[in-house]
């Protein structure tokens, strides 16, 4: 009995990838022959583990650096990164093997000829599954996915599934469960709900007409259709396709109170005469003294730094946060490492950070070529230092793991650094508007 699904990646596309490779779960820890025959499975040189993970026109283990080669390649970093597919079977049905090879056969029809996929099967559970995780824009042409629709790769799965004899689900339910958005809500993590409330207010407050609504909306980076004579009203945010109705972001964002709220903005505002006082002193704050400090480095302490997150620096409120940048609060430990790097090799210009990017990718060629010497010398029999062999093989290993991971964070710095600074600069825009209508209500 297979069950499929498909949703969005908008984020995080590493994160997902990294997830559906996840060791653990591609690794079956029963796989052994020779413990159903001779019983050693207690044995840990005798354990025979099989991964299953597996690149259709990529390799797994290097998947996200070479989808985003292809996004940058045809300049669609942006949007919608990829999808993330789902097959399970039922329990008992499928050897992992099968499991694995049938993922394999429905990939490579509805994607393979023109998309990057990695195929991951999960073994981890009753319930043998796959994940597909699929690069949203072709290496063959540059256009973005479309074969994303869930009945029609359900017929792909089904037919893959009835050639090799497995059961499936003539007519499956689609039931919309909202209770994982409604938690992350609950605990003031930004979901795309909440992202539109705020963009919303702002563009709302702003606004003395629905042209100007609109206009301002679409600022924001949201496309919205507020004809008078539609029943509902509906925006679509950012990097999505299905638009959200308005009114069910709650009753005050309903058609005739949004109305309502644009036409109180066109009352007259009247103002006390202004009454000269005594001059105020502004103190430096430590978010000054960072505001001034140039380069990546500053731009990256002064952005956690209103995120709330800067070392010696109380957590603050998220809901204080400006709704532009909190979206990156659920992106805190990799802006934490970038920022780390960053202090730790005193990178301050976009040429110093590839600059050590070059320095780290000749460092991990050596560091290749000593453990490949190496593990020749161990495999000699006239070995007579093996052990000590073996522990620098480890020391090498752990030193490319870092590497690896500080390329991957010099790449994300390159591509964030312009949205950072675009961001801030916004919210700085905003926070002296706001700055401005307190001056004048406290007049």
């Amino acid at each position: 009995m297979a069950v499929s699904k498909i949703w969005n990646v908008n984020s995080r596309l590493d994160k997902v990838i990294n997830y559906g490779s996840n060791e653990k779960k591609t690794t079956n820890p029963d796989y052994d022959p020779l413990k159903t025959v001779l019983g050693y499975g207690n044995n840990p040189d005798k354990t025979e583990k099989q991964l299953y993970s597996t690149g259709i026109n990529c390799d797994a283990e290097f998947a996200y650096q070479q989808f985003m080669t292809v996004k940058m390649q045809y300049g669609k970093t942006d949007g919608i990164l990829g999808y993330h597919g789902y097959m399970s079977f039922k329990p008992g049905e499928v050897t992992p093997k099968l499991a694995h090879k049938i993922g394999i056969e429905a990939a490579k029809r509805i994607w393979g000829k023109r998309f990057q996929v990695v195929v991951d099967t999960h073994l981890n559970t009753d319930c043998l599954h796959n994940h597909f995780i699929i690069n949203s824009v072709s290496f063959v042409d540059g256009k973005r996915c479309r074969e994303t629709s869930w009945f029609k790769n359900k017929m792909v799965f089904d037919e893959v599934c009835k050639e090799y004899g497995i059961s499936v689900i003539d007519k499956p339910n689609r039931i919309v469960d909202r209770s994982y958005i409604n938690q992350k809500e609950q605990a003031g993590m930004p979901t795309r709900y909440n992202l539109a409330k705020e963009a919303l207010d702002v563009a709302i407050e702003n606004s003395k007409s629905i042209k100007e609504l609109e206009y301002n909306l679409k600022k924001l980076g949201y496309s919205c259709n507020f004809n008078v004579n539609h029943k509902y009203w509906t925006v679509i945010p950012k990097g999505y396709d299905r638009p959200i109705r308005t009114y069910r972001l709650g009753e005050k964002y309903s058609k005739e109170n949004i109305l309502n709220a644009v036409l109180e903005n066109n009352r007259p505002v009247k103002y006390k005469p202004f009454v000269q006082g005594q001059v105020q002193y502004k103190l430096s704050t430590r978010g000054t003294r960072l505001r001034k400090v140039k380069g990546l480095r500053g731009l990256y302490f002064y952005y956690l730094y209103k995120l709330g997150y800067l070392p010696k620096n109380k957590p603050r409120n998220n809901s204080r946060v400006h709704y532009l940048l909190r979206e990156d609060l659920m992106k805190l430990d990799k802006l934490s490492n970038e920022a780390r790097l960053l202090e730790q090799y005193r990178i301050d210009t976009v040429w110093e950070l590839f600059s050590y990017k070059s320095k780290a990718e000749k460092e991990i060629e050596t560091l290749t070529e000593n453990r490949k010497q190496l593990r020749n010398k161990s495999k000699r029999k006239n070995c007579s230092n093996l052990n000590e062999v073996k522990d620098e093989i480890s020391e090498i290993g752990k030193r490319l793991k870092e590497l690896r991971k500080e390329i991957l964070l010099i790449d994300d710095i390159a591509e964030r650094s312009n949205e950072i600074e675009e961001k801030l600069e916004q919210a700085e825009i905003d926070e002296q508007k706001q700055l401005r209508k307190e001056e004048k209500y406290r007049e």
